[in-house]
């Protein structure tokens, strides 16, 4: 057992570890730390014992998701939550998405250090992969640690996700971290050979990929509004006339061409429609403009509320409806009942009900879409089986306002781009308050509006779908997840027989 003070020098390099990769994240973006930023962990990890490799993975999952959610605290201030329970929140989700590290730990310290040394670092990369592919597939947990993020400003790297899906990049980044480490103890510079040539094939793959995007020349005209609402404010009874008069305000303004879709936030009307009704506040200019509208509004049927996005057609006529799938705890239901006196306004709705897994297509002007509410965008999952169906836009309805100008609706805003380019899909996002965006099937920001702006971003979508077929990874599914998931149990199964060996 180590002595106190080695174990909180390795504890407190650990969180330092984990925060090290949270600062490539956006807002920071020091994406070059996600290659090296993990060494001093698993440093640790290859001489430690499970237990204690538990504990450090639970240290560094901590000093990450603590730096990365940072922002929950402050979202709970801005809506006057006491300052213990604000910390409570905070801590609680940081001591929540850390377990998935002290799992890797755990994990790692069992399998991998047991391999043969040149399998060793690989092992490791494998562990972190496969953990993550688990959490990331079957709990509800944001996963912001999903490995790929940490190299969002680089669209060469990233183009591999529409083969490989959401993990491997991810995975070649872990392989990095633990080959360097590796070369540390043992001395040996070329460790990380092997790891480093694939990603400069993976870049390689993705320059070839960025270089054969064409010029679209006939496109769809799309109209975005971004109103920015005071959030803490919008369902006071006297704002609904201001909120009516601000998109009024934005869809009366000049333009040189009329739009085929005008897209509006997340719960842009301030009240309660009935579901598979049309949108008054919506309707009149649905028939001025000639043009499609998606509405964020909050929806009822029967005693159930949806979060949902309401389509119409240009002549103000309800033509389908999404309703919000992957909610937000605390937002927009409250696990336990109890807790509902602390958290104030952030409760403002009470429960909000989860729409069906599948819901049917909606048809637009644009081809056939879909839609993704708020953080459903963080979920590799939903788009990707909606672009299996058909979809070839996402329309991303959020309202970040809640979060103000902290790294949250940074983060949020680009984990839409990672969505873009593992399905080969368009993302139209609009945001009360921003960013709103449209990005193409590559991952390039075509058109934007950024944060706190109040203002109309007319954009465009291409005319002609350039992936009918979608990504192989929307086609296959998540196969290479599936892979690690599979890879890990044999490793799982070798190592259970040499215990019983030994």
């Amino acid at each position: 057992m180590p002595r106190p003070g080695r174990l909180a020098a390795e504890l407190s390099l650990s969180v330092v570890s984990g925060a090290a990769l949270a600062l490539c994240l956006p807002k920071p973006g020091l994406c070059f730390l996600g290659w090296f930023a993990l060494v001093p962990l698993l440093v640790l990890l290859y001489r430690a014992a499970p237990k204690r490799a538990a504990g450090l993975g639970l240290a560094a999952g901590a000093g990450f998701n603590g730096l990365a959610f940072y922002w929950i605290y402050s979202t709970c201030r801005f809506a006057s939550v006491p300052v213990p329970v604000a910390l409570l929140a905070w801590g609680a989700l940081t001591a929540f998405l850390a377990l998935s590290w002290g799992m890797i730990g755990w994990l790692g310290a069992k399998l991998a250090n047991r391999l043969p040394a040149a399998a060793r670092a690989f092992g490791w990369a494998l562990v972190w992969t496969a953990v993550t592919v688990a959490w990331e597939r079957w709990t509800p947990r944001p996963c912001a640690d999903l490995l790929e993020y940490t190299q969002w400003k680089h669209l060469s790297l990233i183009q591999i996700a529409s083969v490989l899906g959401p993990h491997g990049l991810g995975l070649l980044i872990a392989w990095v971290n633990a080959s360097l480490a590796q070369a540390w103890l043992e001395s040996k510079p070329l460790r990380p050979a092997l790891p480093v040539a694939l990603v400069l094939a993976a870049w390689g793959f993705g320059r070839h990929e960025l270089a054969s995007r064409p010029a679209s020349e006939k496109t769809v005209p799309v109209e975005i509004l971004q109103p920015d609402v005071d959030e803490y404010a919008k369902w006071d009874p006297g704002s609904a006339a201001r909120i009516d008069d601000d998109f009024s305000g934005l869809l009366g303004r000049p333009r040189s061409q009329d739009p085929a879709i005008v897209v509006w936030p997340e719960a842009s009307v301030p009240r309660i429609l009935p579901d598979g009704a049309t949108v008054p506040e919506a309707e009149g200019w649905s028939r001025k403009l000639k043009a499609f509208q998606i509405v964020g509004a909050v929806t009822q049927s029967g005693t159930e509320l949806f979060n949902s996005a309401v389509l119409l057609d240009a002549a103000g006529a309800f033509r389908g409806v999404y309703h919000k799938r992957e909610l937000v705890p605390f937002g927009e239901y409250v696990p336990f009942a109890f807790l509902r006196r602390f958290i104030g306004i952030l409760d403002e709705l009470g429960g909000i009900a989860a729409g069906a897994a599948d819901q049917p297509l909606l048809r637009t002007p644009a081809g056939p879409a879909a839609a993704t509410i708020c953080y459903e965008a963080v979920f590799p999952r939903w788009t990707r089986r909606d672009a299996a169906r058909g979809a070839g836009v996402i329309f991303n309805l959020t309202n970040d306002g809640w979060y103000k100008d902290t790294w949250g609706p940074y983060q949020h805003f680009e984990t839409n781009v990672f969505r873009a380019v593992e399905n080969r899909v368009s993302v139209v996002r609009a945001g009360n308050s921003g960013i709103s965006a449209v990005i193409d099937p590559w991952g390039v920001v075509t058109a934007r509006l950024g944060l706190d702006r109040r203002g109309r971003l007319d954009a465009a979508l291409p005319a002609q779908d350039p992936f009918p077929a979608r990504s192989f990874y929307a086609r296959h599914g998540d196969w290479f997840g599936t892979l690690c998931l599979l890879a890990l149990a044999l490793l799982a199964a070798n190592g259970l027989l040499l215990s019983r060996r030994a």
